[in-house]
């Protein structure tokens, strides 16, 4: 009976089981083989490297590498664009999308730069491992050019033959496969002996980071050189400081920032210096009261003010000391106080400095360690007859003091030449802060009160995830404003570093160890792409202004410019140019308000310098009764509203053009010709039309598309200007803003009464009228400072350094990013577009080079903003919003 159930099992119970110790069986060999005689990939590498690299797992890095939002931007600096075909055949072939392959990858990489310019590369196959001596029969069924396999018993291997001559020896050990460019050294990792003359041991490549893509050792001396071929001060710190080992740096990246950390051992010579690094970092109060708006801030709390100052002074030599002894000697004999006690007996341990958006001076900060003794040395200071405290600034309800000097001393030290700034100053949550403009101080109070600060932000809190919170140096920058020391190079890595508009950067000192942290972000929009095929050449003298035209088709558009006495329009589907020639200048202004269902209908005016007028298509074709003789010598440029073309005359007529042919002349109420076209606005079904005749005593008018005045206009400007009034409205109700030469910045309303707190005079002189962005006004001065205006009357600004603006400059807002936040973009004398977000905080990509007027459009329907302009060099140049 036995036997008879024996022969009746099942054979597919059989077959099953079989499959299972397959399936399962296999692979656990395969792990349990791969554990047997295991070692780990720095156990073969020499310890004599200059630089050592250990990539935890190769198929993340290349996962976080493609998804890192500025990669393309790497890629097109020309240090890097050797990677630029890896990159795209890693991206083409898919295997990352392999499962097979991912899984079979990711085990660590390992590699060094040894003397000789030797190269040792090792990657551990980890479970896989066991699959590494099928190598030779799975390759050698395939065919790779220039790659070679040589039997040499135990030192068998593959070889790829390079055309320049260079071999690479590739072969397995134990659990890792290894690469080399040299033959001894391959054949010394496999015969076991390529770490018989070590040093150090294998605990000499350990990594103290945790979490990273890619780290790296290196010496100390060429992390020092660089650091200090930055900048001399640092240059003459750092000569004062050893690295006794090696330098980690780790790199890890995100979709939208990239962290860098350096781990190095410190040491010192110098005591003063000794005794800043011997102290363990500690929390900075100073960081949680920064405002929201601070644009940079720099924060020292390695020690006290007086320990600083020993510090600087043991590097920089005696001209420092002599000045810091006639700075006392003076102190005492004039404030009856020597430096020690005027600074070093109430200062804390934290020192800072920052700016803030649209404000150019500086604030800097001090901790008070002693409230009590700083009160007393100020109340000692003031009572001198040498320096006054002014407690007449009063501003939003906050008494802000001043130093100052007496009148008498001030005016004897302007009339040498000499001037001493005359600083305001405020005591908040337990320190000093003080800064030459009150604005400032009252924004940073007001910030503090409201616990409106940069922590808060979504740009701090980004950065700041990755180190320490506990630090001796922090560093936050915008490269808007700021420029850091170690970025101030013109190596490979200060370019890529530089791509990256903000940063944080932090010191953190342990135990004689500073871990150095920098994160860095993209920082506001995203960039901007050349469009293919651009610049395009124009062929002449190209116009300073360039348009944009659409049809109700989608993606059907032109852009519209000139080229002396031709009028251009090019379609950027195919960056073919169309042309209407004349005889005379003409202008080319978009048909606004007649319809356009394609190019063939129409859809921009031409107008001549006779006053000759012709409606053309999309194509430059005039339309059926065009052109037209209108009988006026323009005195402006012309303006399409409604359906109209707007044509000044030099006798002080305005005369209309519409599509049929009609020519009409619209009573005005003044004779003077206008120098500017007017601007419209169409609000509640009204259209208002804004006019400046220019004259020393000019008016400003307001009326409709017919010329009918409203009430409570003209109203009379003081001065003469530049351009027409700007008419929007911030409501429901329509404003005009105008601004004369001299910087009287008027904001009326719809009767022409003046908004509170105008009118404002801005300091400069203005070419350019302002434009509204939908909250704030926004111009620009000849000497390159952006005003940003509230419609209080509030005004903030920044220096667009090295630019100037003239009557052919321009100023734009347009939402390039699609936020409903309008971008703020200028032009001035020069061949360049800047670009600012409405935190005065500089677009990437920008300044661009181009002048005039530009276009700002989707051109081609995809939903992506584009920005045309022309250069002085005649060229069209078209760049796409990220």
């Amino acid at each position: 009976m036995a036997a008879d159930g024996r022969r009746k099992r099942n054979p597919l119970i059989i077959v099953l089981c079989v499959l299972l110790v397959i399936v399962i069986g296999v692979p656990l060999v395969c792990i349990g083989i791969s554990f047997i005689g295991r070692i780990s990939a720095e156990s073969v590498i020499p310890d004599s490297f200059s630089a050592y690299l250990h990539i935890p797992n190769p198929v993340k890095l290349a996962d976080n590498v493609l998804a890192h939002q500025p990669l393309p931007e790497i890629l097109a600096e020309p240090a890097m664009a050797s990677l630029l075909p890896v990159i795209n055949q890693l991206e083409e072939s898919g295997i990352l999308q392999n499962s097979l392959f991912r899984f079979a990858a990711r085990g660590s990489l390992d590699g060094a730069l040894l003397p000789e310019e030797r190269i040792l590369a090792v990657w551990d196959a980890g479970i896989v491992s066991p699959f590494l001596r099928f190598l030779p029969s799975i390759v050698g069924r395939m065919t790779v050019p220039n790659l070679y396999y040589v039997q040499a018993g135990k030192l068998s291997r593959f070889e790829y033959r390079m055309d320049d001559g260079t071999v690479y020896f590739i072969g397995p050990y134990r659990n890792l496969l290894v690469i080399a460019n040299n033959q001894k050294l391959f054949e010394s990792v496999l015969d076991g002996t390529s770490r018989d003359g070590d040093i150090r041991g294998a605990e000499g490549k350990n990594f103290t980071s945790g979490n990273f893509d890619i780290a790296l050792l290196v010496s100390s001396a060429s992390i020092l050189g660089n650091l200090a071929d930055s900048d001399p001060a640092v240059g003459q710190i750092l000569s004062q400081i050893q690295l006794p080992g090696l330098v980690e740096a780790a790199i890890s990246f995100f979709p939208d920032k990239l962290d860098i950390a350096l781990t190095l051992p410190l040491s010192s010579q110098n005591p003063a210096i000794s005794g800043l690094i011997d102290r363990n970092s500690t929390t900075s109060a100073l960081v949680q009261l920064l405002p929201d708006t601070t644009q940079y801030s720099t924060i020292l709390s390695a020690g006290s003010l007086e320990d600083l100052v020993a510090a600087i002074s043991s590097v920089s030599g005696p001209d420092f000391d002599r000045m810091l002894k006639t700075a006392d000697n003076s102190s005492r004999m004039l404030l009856k106080v020597g430096i020690e006690e005027l600074l070093f007996s109430w200062t804390g341990n934290e020192l800072g400095v920052f700016g803030l958006e649209g404000r150019p001076d500086p604030v800097f900060a001090v901790k008070i360690g002693d409230e009590n003794k700083r009160k007393e040395i100020f109340d000692r200071v003031f009572s001198s007859f040498l320096i006054n405290e002014n407690i007449s600034v009063i501003l939003d309800g906050t008494r802000i003091p001043q130093i100052r000097l007496p009148g008498f001393l001030d005016s004897l030290l302007r009339m040498m030449g000499a001037t001493i700034p005359s600083p305001y100053y405020t005591v908040q949550n337990g320190y000093l802060f003080v800064s030459e403009s009150p604005e400032n101080l009252l924004s940073a109070v007001s910030s503090m009160r409201k616990n409106a600060v940069l922590p808060k932000t979504a740009a701090w809190k980004t950065l700041s995830q990755s180190g320490s919170d506990q630090n001796s140096f922090s560093l936050f920058y915008s490269l808007d404003r700021s420029l850091p020391f170690f970025l101030k190079g013109n190596t490979a890595a200060d370019a890529v570093l530089k791509l990256y508009r903000q940063g944080l950067a932090r010191m953190s000192v342990r135990n004689r160890t500073a871990m150095v942290t920098l994160s860095v972000i993209p920082g506001p929009g995203k960039g901007i792409l050349a469009m293919p095929g651009y610049p395009l050449d124009l062929g002449g003298n190209a116009g300073k202004e360039v348009h944009g035209i659409f049809s109700e088709k989608k993606g059907e558009s032109r852009l519209l410019l000139t080229r002396g006495t031709a009028a251009l329009a090019v379609d950027p589907a195919n960056n073919t140019i169309l042309e209407f020639n004349d005889t005379h200048p003409v202008w080319n202004i978009p048909a606004e308000g007649i319809r356009t269902g394609t190019m063939a209908d129409p859809a921009a005016w031409v107008v001549n310098s006779q006053g000759i007028v012709t409606l053309v298509n999309g194509n430059m074709q005039p339309m059926e009764g065009f052109p037209l003789i209108t009988g006026c010598r323009p005195s402006a440029p012309p303006a399409a509203f409604g359906g109209k073309l707007f044509l000044p005359d030099g006798d002080g007529s305005l005369y209309t053009v519409d599509a049929r042919g009609t020519i009409s002349e619209l009573p005005l109420p003044f004779r003077e010709a206008l120098r500017a076209p007017p601007g419209f606005l169409r609000l509640g079904g009204a259209v208002y039309m804004a006019s400046y005749p220019k004259s020393f005593l000019g008016e400003i008018w307001l009326s409709s598309e017919t010329g009918e005045v409203y009430p409570g206009w003209p109203v009379f400007v003081s001065g003469i200007a530049f351009g027409a009034p700007l008419v929007f409205t911030a409501g429901t109700e329509p404003n005009v803003a105008f601004i004369t030469q001299a910087g009287a910045l008027s904001v009326y309303d719809k009767n022409g009464g003046l908004l509170p707190g105008f009118p404002a005079d801005i300091p400069g002189v203005f070419y350019v009228q302002p434009v509204f962005d939908g909250q704030f006004l926004w111009t620009v001065s000849g000497d390159g400072i952006l005003y940003r205006i509230s419609l209080d009357g509030t005004i903030l600004f920044q220096q667009i350094p090295g630019f100037s603006v003239g009557e052919g400059g321009s100023i734009i807002a347009a939402d390039t990013d699609g936020d409903k936040v309008p971008e703020i973009f200028v032009t001035g004398d020069g061949n360049l577009l800047y670009g600012f977000s409405r935190n005065f905080i500089s677009l990437e990509g920008f300044p661009l080079p181009v002048w005039g007027r530009p276009f700002f459009g989707d051109l081609n329907g995809d939903r992506k903003i584009e920005c045309s302009g022309v250069g002085l060099d005649n060229k069209l140049y078209r760049w796409q919003f990220k």
